[in-house]
């Protein structure tokens, strides 16, 4: 019997938290070993990692396999960690979104104001553009389109309004 300390190994990287193992029987004597990493939290598509792959005899995988995971683990540990942060950011982004416009929808119902009082009260469009775009530059997306004023609030930036979402 054949003793291989493989998983004792995986254990050692459990940080990466999940793995998707595939072996594919090539041609002669040949095997193509996929790895791939996943984050506990099921990270969505967008944000996976590609597999790792390895492709040669058993002997030549049982050789390399162990080195050639260790290195890419280590360097994707912070990685999955800044995801997680990420989508936690992203969830929080969108329940303050939603609790927004239904404050304003009652604020609104409850005391109606005047036209020159709620073109006093808008804010310019350039000051919200600025703050898209410093959003942008940090990659909080979902916030800079939670910002994004509606068409009837500016209708005569329509075009830069459709633009800014588009490009979101």
């Amino acid at each position: 019997m054949i003793r291989t300390n493989f998983f004792q190994a995986l254990q050692s990287l459990q940080s990466a938290r999940a793995w998707l193992i595939n072996v594919s029987f090539c041609a002669e004597n040949e095997l193509l070993v996929s790895v791939l990493l996943k984050s506990q939290e099921g990270v969505n598509q967008k944000c996976q990692l590609p597999p790792m792959v390895f492709k040669g005899t058993a002997q030549e995988i049982d050789e390399e396999i162990l080195e050639g995971l260790t290195q890419p683990v280590t360097e994707t540990r912070p990685l999955f960690a800044n995801i997680s942060a990420y989508n936690k950011d992203i969830e929080e982004a969108k329940s303050k979104l939603l609790a927004k416009p239904k404050a304003e929808k009652q604020a609104a119902n409850v005391e109606k104001h005047k036209p020159s009082e709620t073109i006093l009260n808008k804010p310019k469009f350039e000051d919200i553009l600025e703050e898209i775009n410093a959003l942008n530059a940090y990659c909080k997306y979902a916030e800079a389109m939670g910002i994004i004023p509606s068409a009837e609030d500016y209708p005569d930036k329509k075009a830069d309004i459709q633009k800014l979402k588009t490009d979101l």
